[in-house]
């Protein structure tokens, strides 16, 4: 599965499990399991938005190195 599909389903199944948590009608058990899931899920998305980040870094990063060989370039070209 793709990561952002994964994250976006990831988040609205959260979301209903943090709804169902705030039901007080639900038992112990139930609370109990849903809290596991929720804790494995915010894992996992913890873990693509870190993934992501690094990405992005990495294309920061990039954009800076290439901005200032460009600048590099321009100066000798003068």
């Amino acid at each position: 599965m793709n990561e952002y599909r994964e994250y976006d389903e990831g988040l609205k199944r959260l979301s209903e499990i943090v709804e169902k948590l705030e039901d007080r009608e639900l038992s112990l058990e139930e609370n109990i399991k849903l809290y596991e899931e929720g804790m494995k899920l915010h894992k996992r998305l913890s873990s693509i938005l870190k993934e992501q980040e690094g990405k992005m870094t990495l294309i920061k990063d990039n954009k800076q190195e290439d901005f200032q060989i460009n600048m590099l370039l321009s100066d000798d070209n003068e």
